[in-house]
């Protein structure tokens, strides 16, 4: 009988060894098992508590972790991280969640600038007939950008993207928007919606800057809310914005604009290569002003500055929009639209137009003659790929995405080539100043070399021939024509 007795308390005990062992999900069903043995009297309830006292003295004594022990209070940096299968792209850093519904990345670009001016000497960035003195050579960063832009929950899209070029920090975008299923409404800062020309990302314009009237009259990122549509056949936008960018002034009421664009391709065909775009965009804004108190509320509006250089912004050279304009009460541009490419050649081109209207009451009012100004310009462009590439067209946002490239160094190939031609105009010559009154043709050659889609050497030869005034010079305008030269390197991760 003892021997029995001793071979079921060695039974016991060893049960209930196994089930202090076992993970917690398996202590129920043990701890069922050491009753059942105390109420048949094989192991009584001081067996039981020795043993359990015994174990516990064996355990080594852990910490809780920190997301464990705030688990009850919402504090953001211990908050549990799930365990969620996610996918990662490398080139283009991103991580998403395996249902795709969570997505973060990150992107930047740099783009480095030098130029060469054949006469600095006599540019009309100055108005008097012997000056006009800019730098003969220099170079710049001319953007260089870092951001990151994600999806959550499967609807919100948002970005965050600052700019450090000039020694400067500013934002470019910052917004989030809800993903509807033909489009989507953004509300923060970023472009508002014109031209095809602005539209399009500085990565993925043919030359170093944006042809002259578009660079010149075009608006600029405002905060705002914006409705645009994601289909693939067309693209429209629509728009309403701030006017006094990111910073804040007490005094100043900041304005507003009403914008909008719409494009289609009237001929796609994919088979041939073949894709074309019409377009237009229009875009009304009220200045900026403060008040004059001291003058019975007498409004200051803010200068107006509509302004486009050399081509390059490596050299400074202001031939548009040298000096601001004043008392603009509003003004309204237009933007008409084209473009055409079949295979590795290519054609676009863009007119552009602005009405200006002055207030005659507002403080700095001066030339009553000059109540309202027209600026308007207009350019074509063309392009070739010595190797066979073509523009990216895409209809569903009316711009130009990334160049995909045959033959990239990296597989051993030699990149892409593209040839580049443009002339612009740009027709300031109704600035309310004489003196400031400016007209500028520009004319681009240029190649560029993609040894990788994400990689780009740019090359301009640039001929510029610019005015300014009506009898700066012998009772005429005073003029001015130089060869400048400008390349860059830029690259995008």
């Amino acid at each position: 009988m003892k021997s029995i007795t001793g071979t079921a308390h060695a039974l016991a005990l060893t049960i209930l060894l196994l089930g202090l062992a076992l993970p917690v999900a398996a202590n129920d069903d043990t701890r069922r098992l050491i009753d059942k043995l105390v109420e048949r009297g094989i192991l009584t309830e001081e067996d039981v508590a020795e043993l359990l006292a015994e174990d516990d003295a064996d355990v080594e004594h852990v910490e809780p972790a920190a997301s464990d022990q705030f688990a009850d209070l919402d504090y953001e940096p211990v908050s549990p991280i799930a365990d969620e299968m996610f996918r990662a792209r490398i080139n283009k850093f991103a991580v998403e969640s395996a249902d795709g519904q969570h997505r973060f990345g990150i992107r930047g670009r740099l783009m480095v600038d030098g130029a060469y001016v054949q006469d600095p000497f006599r540019s009309t960035d100055d108005e008097r007939e012997d000056r006009g003195d800019i730098a003969r050579y220099g170079t710049i960063l001319r953007r260089a950008r870092l951001g990151a832009l994600g999806i959550i929950g499967g609807r919100w899209e948002w970005q965050m993207e600052v700019d450090f070029r000039d020694n400067e920090v500013g934002f470019a975008n910052a917004y989030m928007a809800y993903l509807f299923n033909n489009g989507r409404l953004a509300v923060g800062h970023f472009k508002e919606p014109f031209s095809l020309e602005s539209s399009t990302s500085s990565r993925r314009i043919s030359f170093l800057e944006r042809a002259a009237p578009v660079d010149a009259y075009r608006p600029s990122r405002e905060i705002g809310i914006m409705y645009e549509t994601l289909v693939p056949d067309y693209y429209a936008a629509f728009g309403v914005f701030g006017g006094d960018g990111v910073a804040r002034n007490r005094d100043v009421t900041e304005g507003y604009s009403i914008a909008g664009r719409a494009s289609f391709p009237p001929i796609m065909d994919e088979e041939r290569g073949m894709w074309s775009h019409l377009g237009i965009s229009a875009n009304y804004r009220k200045n900026a002003f403060e008040y004059e108190r001291s003058r019975g509320r007498e409004r200051e509006y803010e200068s107006v500055r509509m302004r486009t250089r050399l081509g390059t912004r490596a050299v400074d050279g202001r031939l548009i929009g040298e000096n601001d304009m004043e008392a603009v009460r509003d003004w309204t541009t237009f933007a008409l639209e084209a473009g055409w490419g079949q295979g590795p050649f290519s054609l676009q081109g863009e007119y552009v137009r602005q009405d200006l209207d002055r207030d005659s009451d507002a403080r700095g009012f001066d030339n009553p003659d000059v109540t309202s100004m027209t600026s308007e310009g207009w350019y074509v462009q063309a392009s070739y790929f010595l190797t066979g590439e073509q523009r990216n067209y895409r209809p569903f946002s009316g711009d130009f995405g990334r160049t995909h490239i045959r033959r990239p160094m990296s597989q051993g190939g030699i990149g892409a080539f593209e040839l580049v031609a443009r002339y612009a105009l740009a027709d300031s010559t109704e600035h309310h100043e004489p003196d400031d009154r400016q007209k500028l043709e520009h004319w681009t050659m240029g190649m560029n070399w993609y040894p990788e889609e994400d990689i780009i050497l740019k090359v301009n030869l640039m001929y510029v021939d610019a005015e300014r005034g009506e009898d700066l010079v012998n009772g005429g305008p005073k003029t001015w024509d130089s060869w400048v030269l400008g390349a860059r390197f830029q690259y995008e991760f």
